[in-house]
Formats: C-alpha cells, structure tokens, sequence
C-alpha cells in the first residue's frame, strides 16, 4: 500500500467545462493524499462570479467528477456553502490549488 503525504486533500473549482488540465491536477492531489473531495461551483455562483452562464449544469459537473477513479466525494460550492464553510465541516490536511492561483493567497474568506 502507498504512503500518501497527506490524509485528506481538498479542491475548489468550477470545473466548467473539465478539461485536461484538471484532471492534471487532480491526479497531482490522488499522488499526494488519500482521499480526495471536490467543491464545484454551482451554476448560479458561476454566473455570479465568472459573470458566465455555466457550460455544463452543477449535476453533470459532479457526475463527471465523481466518475474519475480516485475521488471519493464532490459537493457544491455557493453563497451558503463556501470554502469556508468546506473546510470547516472536512477539516482537509492540504488545499490542492491550479496554476490560476499562483501567485495569489486565499484568506479563508468566502
């Protein structure tokens, strides 16, 4: 059995439409830990903060998640639900980011 770096990692995203470089980024997260969860934005956050109407609706985008080996859960992310929120209720041991964080810092805000 693999010895992961991590327990449980955590990602954030639209995932709007998944595309090959997220499912990059999620086989960098399924090396590192054990168990991964997705937060997916639903569509009406989509259209709240991407200024966009969502590609593929919040069920189809979960679905798909869910499919790929190695993800153990996908929930939503909104005004209710931030991440925040998520990373309250699972308490993961690392956030997994993209290459459209670099440079930036998330505060624990929204």
């Amino acid at each position: 059995m693999k010895a992961f770096d991590y327990k449980l990692g955590m990602l954030f995203g639209s995932w709007d439409p998944l595309h090959a470089g997220h499912i990059r980024i999620i086989t960098k997260a399924q090396a590192l830990c054990e168990d991964i969860i997705i937060i997916a934005d639903t569509d009406d956050y989509i259209r709240k903060t991407k200024k966009r109407e969502p590609y593929f609706p919040i069920q189809e985008r979960a679905w798909d998640l869910f499919a790929i080996k190695g993800v153990d859960c996908v929930e939503y992310e909104d005004d209710i639900f931030t991440k925040r929120y998520w990373v309250k209720v699972f308490k993961p041991d690392v956030l997994i980011k993209g290459d459209d964080w670099k440079g930036k810092h998330w505060s624990g805000e929204g």
